[in-house]
C-alpha cells in the first residue's frame, strides 16, 4: 500500500474512534497542498467518487443544505477554506459525511478500498486530460473582468477598492499592497502564503506577452532564476527572486500571473513551494479570475512604469480597513 492510502486509512481510523478529526490528522492530510495527490485530496476525490456512484446519497447532501460538501461534489475545491481557524472543521464534515458511507450497514467490507482506488484513477484522469492546467482566463466562463462586463459570476461577493473589485474569501486577510507611498494593490493572506493584486492602465494592448521577458530578465539580474511558462491563469513567470527572512536573503519560489483587458492588465503573484508547478492554487485562481476591474474608479493619475510601459494604478484604501 502506497504512503497516501496508509495515511487516508490511518486518518479515517482516527476519526471513527474519536469522533473528531485531530490536530495530528489533519496535518497528516496536507489539505492546502496542491500540486500532488496528497492524503487531503484523496479523501475529498473519494467522496466525489462516492456521490456520482450513489443518487441516494447525493441526494441527502443536496438537500442538507451544506454549502461546504455541495461544492465540493461540484470540483469546487475552494468551497473548503484552507489554511485558517476553522479549516479542521470544515474537513470534519467531508470526513464525517466518506466514514458515515463506508460504514454503512449494508456497506461492502471493502468499500473504502474501493473508492480510494477509484478516486486514485480519477485523479489520474484529471491530470492527463491536462483540465487542471489548461488556461482558464478570459474565456467566457472565466475572468478577471472588465467593470463594463457582466461577469458570469456576478452572484460571487466582492470587496471595492475602487480600481479593484476583489472577491471575498472568508478568513483571509486584506492587506494594502504600497509602493512610493502609494495603496497600489491588494494582498489576500491565504493562512501560508499570500497572493497580491495590482492593476495598471495600458494605452495600447494587449502587452502581457511582452513584458514576460522584461520580468524574467529582471529577476535574473537580481540574481534569481526565471522563465516562462503556462497553467491554468495563461502565460506567466516561475521564478526564483531573493528575499530576506529571518536576517537572511534566500530564493524564495514565486510565481507572476498576468491578464490583459480593455485598457488595463491585471497582474498576480505568489510565492511558495507551489508557485512552481503546473497547477494552480483554486483560490488563487478564484480570486485572479473573478476579480473586477474598473478604471473610472482609479485613483489619481498613476504612476508611468517605464520598464512596462503600463501605467500603475492606486486603489481606494481606507486607514480603517
Amino acid at each position: 500500500m502506497n504512503r497516501v492510502r496508509a495515511d487516508v486509512e490511518a486518518i479515517i481510523e482516527q476519526y471513527g474512534r474519536d469522533g473528531r478529526l485531530s490536530s495530528e490528522s489533519h496535518a497528516l492530510s496536507e489539505f492546502g497542498i496542491w500540486d500532488r495527490l496528497t492524503p487531503g485530496m484523496l479523501l475529498g476525490l473519494a467522496l466525489c467518487v462516492a456521490v456520482a456512484e450513489d443518487p441516494a446519497f447525493a441526494d441527502e447532501i443536496a438537500e442538507s443544505d451544506d454549502t461546504l460538501l455541495n461544492g465540493l461534489i461540484s470540483g469546487d475545491f475552494r468551497a473548503i477554506e484552507l489554511g485558517v481557524e476553522d479549516a479542521t472543521k470544515s474537513w470534519e464534515q467531508v470526513i464525517a459525511r466518506l466514514v458515515e458511507y463506508v460504514r454503512r450497514p449494508d456497506a461492502a467490507a471493502d468499500a473504502l478500498d474501493v473508492l480510494l482506488s477509484e478516486a486514485e484513477d480519477l485523479w489520474s484522469e484529471v491530470i492527463d486530460s491536462g483540465e487542471m492546467t489548461r488556461p482558464q482566463v478570459r474565456d467566457g466562463e472565466f475572468g478577471p473582468w472588465d467593470a463594463t462586463e457582466t461577469p458570469v459570476s456576478a452572484g460571487v461577493e466582492r470587496l471595492d477598492y475602487g480600481v479593484l473589485r476583489v472577491p471575498l474569501l472568508e478568513g483571509a486577510g486584506m492587506h494594502p499592497l504600497m509602493a512610493g507611498g502609494r495603496a497600489v494593490g491588494v494582498i489576500v493572506s491565504l493562512g501560508g502564503h499570500a497572493f497580491s493584486l495590482q492593476a495598471f492602465r495600458v494605452p495600447v494592448g494587449p502587452v502581457w506577452r511582452k513584458t514576460l521577458p522584461k520580468i524574467i530578465q529582471g529577476i535574473r539580474d537580481q540574481g534569481g532564476t526565471a522563465e516562462e511558462a503556462e497553467s491554468g491563469l495563461g502565460s506567466e513567470v516561475r521564478a526564483r527572486i531573493f528575499v530576506v527572512k529571518d536576517g537572511q536573503r534566500v530564493l524564495q519560489p514565486t510565481r507572476i500571473v498576468g491578464c490583459d483587458g480593455p485598457g488595463w492588465l491585471l497582474r498576480g503573484g505568489y510565492g511558495g513551494p507551489a508557485a512552481l508547478t503546473d497547477l494552480v492554487d483554486p483560490r488563487a485562481h478564484h480570486l485572479f479570475t473573478q476579480t473586477v476591474v474598473d478604471l473610472s474608479a482609479a485613483e489619481g493619475e498613476g504612476h508611468v512604469d517605464a520598464t512596462e510601459e503600463i501605467t500603475n494604478l492606486e486603489i481606494r484604501w481606507s486607514t480603517a480597513e
